[in-house]
């Protein structure tokens, strides 16, 4: 009798089992593509409250204007068209050229706000993108998150939030926390906010590089 020994083909059933749970403890907690809750009060939740967007809190896959972590934040943007009204709707335009489905539109007295979500594949799954524009001021604060966490994005948020803003052709709100003053740059209530920068960095090129 040989009860204790496994023949060759029940040993490569084993392994490919074994294999294939070995993937789904990897991949579970990345399964959750359900929507993000609305009107709740937690930091990853979708919508304004307070007049903020949310975090990123434990979120691997997230950016965010208001996440003070390197690797999350994301400065601002400021536009020029003049109203806040004609930012939403070509904002809500963008959105769509880019292959986003719009979710919400506010336009508000105290602010406008646009909700999109963009279908990445089976693999990436949805990424909810979040835009405020507060009254009285030409800033577009901006929150972008996949949906599927436990995998890297591989920049793909941040790709697609670049390529929206060169579309409108709104500008990047300069952070200069903890920089020297540059020439002809004004102060922004986000210098105080945003990663600090190593020390003994030459922002001033950096900045020119990018004129």
């Amino acid at each position: 009798m040989h009860q204790g020994r496994e023949t060759p083909a029940v040993k490569a059933s084993a392994t490919r089992r074994d294999l294939v749970l070995a993937i789904g403890a990897i991949l579970a907690p990345g399964l959750d593509n359900a929507p993000p809750e609305r009107g709740c009060t937690d930091a990853t939740c979708i919508g304004v409250v307070d007049g903020t967007l949310g975090s990123c809190a434990g979120l691997e896959s997230c950016l965010s204007s208001f996440d003070d972590r390197p690797g999350h934040f994301i400065a601002p943007w400021t536009y020029d068209s003049g109203s806040r009204h004609a930012a939403v709707q070509q904002l809500a335009d963008a959105v769509r050229w880019a292959g986003g489905a719009v979710q919400e539109v506010t336009d508000g007295e105290r602010y406008g706000y646009v909700y999109a979500t963009f279908e990445g594949g089976p693999l990436q799954g949805v990424d909810d993108v979040e835009f405020l524009l507060p009254d009285g001021d030409t800033t577009v604060v901006l929150r972008s998150s996949a949906r599927k966490q436990g995998l890297p994005d591989l920049g793909r948020n941040e790709r697609r939030l670049e390529q929206l803003r060169r579309r409108l052709g709104w500008e990047p709100v300069p952070i200069l926390r903890n920089r020297q003053r540059a020439l002809l740059f004004v102060e922004s209530p986000w210098d105080s906010f945003g990663p600090v920068p190593p020390t003994g960095t030459d922002y001033r090129s950096d900045l020119d590089a990018d004129q």
